[in-house]
């Protein structure tokens, strides 16, 4: 019983994870307009970027992980997951936030 729940908990937690790298790039998207400052073209490319790593991340580790056992799809799943934050961690140092705005 334990050997089938474990692989689902653990799946959870990564897609938890996945939700929550999606959450805060949508919320600056959404809400960063809000304060009233006018964001620039480049700006709005790399909000979207934000929003699109996440969901690009995880849907090419879930073709990667199709028609494998649970194990190595949890390890594609969480090595995408490292992809990811990899990739929003270099966005946020390599881009300016005087950037974004106009």
């Amino acid at each position: 019983m334990a050997r089938r729940i474990v692989p689902w908990v653990i799946g959870a937690l990564l897609v938890g994870l996945y939700g929550y790298a999606l959450v805060a790039p949508i919320g600056n998207l959404v809400f960063l307009p809000q304060l009233g400052l006018e964001i620039a073209p480049i700006g709005w490319f790399w909000l979207v970027a934000g929003v699109v790593v996440p969901v690009v991340g995880f849907a090419l580790a879930l073709w990667a992980g199709r028609g494998r056992s649970a194990p190595r799809r949890l390890t594609v799943l969480a090595a995408g997951l490292a992809v990811v934050a990899l990739l929003q961690l270099e966005l946020l140092l390599l881009v300016d936030t005087a950037s974004y705005f106009a």
